[in-house]
């Protein structure tokens, strides 16, 4: 048993599930950022010195063995760690502190990621890196590569359970027999249009008070602009005349003298019926 791989395969779960969040997180991108330009600076270094030397020149040797010695520095630091930190902490802590700081500094300077594809390649790189760290983690390749395919399959569980509700969805909607819609009544339509229309006249007026109306192109269209005016001030958009001929024609007096007259008309029929002799059915040979 052996601990350090225990936490390199915690490691590894922990950035596989949770590579999506860190990757979105400020924390994270700072910290990541400080990290790697402490352990990276000299190869931060070699790579900055590249971009502005020439490019026909025999900087890719300089380029290819620049690397490979900071790859052994590197690697021999993390050996003699312990000895560097009890002979020359102080030095160590200098670096630590400065190089810290300007990681800091040129991550505050470019802030965290925004666009939504570097996100998801962030994102893809922790948990590819997440899963390298469990397979490493794990001494038997076999169980290693079992609990990869484990951790594939949950993640990635909740796509095929959607696509199969909204497969199911579909389906119960093919399925269904299309309801027919309800209809409003008498009172329900005339609650509705009383609605709309006051709804409507405010939108007006307020279209009328605002920059965007030409008050004398609208004036000069209009037979009554003071009538126009009133309406804009609040005052109604109908005149005492026409509210009582609409009353007349649409009003209860008006329903009740069409059911007067229908009544009325219905009697008629009735008593010239009455008053009709009765027709007899002449037989076929008549």
């Amino acid at each position: 048993f052996d601990p350090k791989l225990l936490l390199l395969f915690l490691l590894g779960l922990m950035l596989f599930f949770c590579g999506d969040l860190l990757s979105r997180s400020q924390i994270f991108y700072y910290s990541a950022g400080m990290s790697m330009g402490i352990l990276a600076s000299l190869l931060i270094i070699i790579f900055i010195l590249y971009k502005f030397m020439p490019k026909k020149s025999p900087i890719y040797v300089i380029l290819v063995g620049g690397w490979s010695f900071s790859l052994y520095l590197i690697q021999l630091v993390f050996k003699n760690l312990q000895e560097i930190w009890r002979c020359y902490w102080q030095y160590l802590l200098s670096y630590v502190l400065t190089v810290g700081f300007v990681s800091f500094a040129v991550c505050y300077k470019y802030g965290p990621l925004e666009n939504e594809r570097n996100i998801n390649l962030l994102t893809w790189a922790l948990q590819l890196l997440g899963l390298c760290f469990m397979y490493s983690g794990i001494q038997i390749p076999h169980i290693a590569l079992a609990i990869i395919i484990i951790a594939l399959c949950t993640k990635n569980l909740e796509y095929p359970i959607q696509w199969l509700y909204i497969t199911y969805r579909k389906m119960c909607k093919a399925a269904e027999k299309p309801v027919p819609p309800r209809l409003l009544t008498e009172e329900e339509y005339r609650i509705q249009g009383e609605v709309e229309t006051r709804k409507a006249l405010e939108e007006l007026r307020e279209f009328c008070n605002s920059p965007d109306c030409s008050a004398w192109k609208t004036v000069s269209r209009i037979q009554s602009p003071k009538r126009f005016a009133d309406f804009v001030e609040g005052s109604s958009h109908l005149t005492p005349n026409e509210v009582s001929v609409h009353e007349q024609e649409y009003g209860l007096g008006s329903i009740i003298a069409q059911d007067e007259s229908y009544e009325e008309t219905s009697s008629e029929e009735e008593d010239s019926h009455s008053h009709c002799p009765p027709i007899t059915q002449n037989n076929f040979l008549t």
